[in-house]
Order: structure tokens, then sequence, then C-alpha cells
């Protein structure tokens, strides 16, 4: 077995799960790293099938694929129909202030 598998496929079940891959990618956001960020909605559309994704969205697989990158830089409509295609949403809250 290739070195981190088990943590992979481990990621991967838990990714499944609204809650936990709601809050995997509200980390990210908080990270500020655009990167990072894409990477993160990557391995959760992965993790719910791209093929599954791309055809609840009308969107080409290939097409998820570029756009969630490193050079990639989805539209705020595509965001939301990955989104929406997972069972998440995008919400909006006040800044937490110190």
């Amino acid at each position: 077995m290739a070195r981190g598998t088990k943590l992979k496929t481990y990621l991967r079940r838990q990714l499944l799960d609204t809650d936990f891959a709601a809050e995997y990618l509200a980390q990210a956001i908080a990270e500020g790293d655009r990167k990072f960020l894409a990477d993160a909605m990557a391995k959760v559309i992965q993790a719910h099938g791209a093929t599954r994704v791309a055809d609840e969205t009308g969107i080409a697989r290939q097409a998820i694929y570029r756009m969630l990158s490193i050079d990639g830089n989805p539209s705020f409509k595509n965001v939301h129909k990955l989104l929406d295609a997972i069972g998440l949403e995008l919400t909006i809250k006040p800044k937490k202030t110190a």
C-alpha cells in the first residue's frame, strides 16, 4: 500500500459527511490561500464523485478539474452549482472581532 493511502481513504470517507465537508472547506477559506481552497474543494468533489457532480451541475468533468486547479478561477455561479451538488451552500456571517 502506498504511503498515506489509509489517510487519504479516511479523509475521502469523512468528506462524504456534509458537516465534515462544510467545516473542512470553512477552514480552507480561513487559511486565506486560494490554492489551498481550490485543492480542498477538489478533494471534496472527488470524494462525492466528479462524474456525478458533473452530471448534476451540467459542468463538464474536465472543466471542474480545470476550475479547481492551481490556475483555476471558478465563477461564483459555478462554485454555487458545485456546492449545491454536494449538499452544501455558501453563507455569509458577521466577522468576529477581538
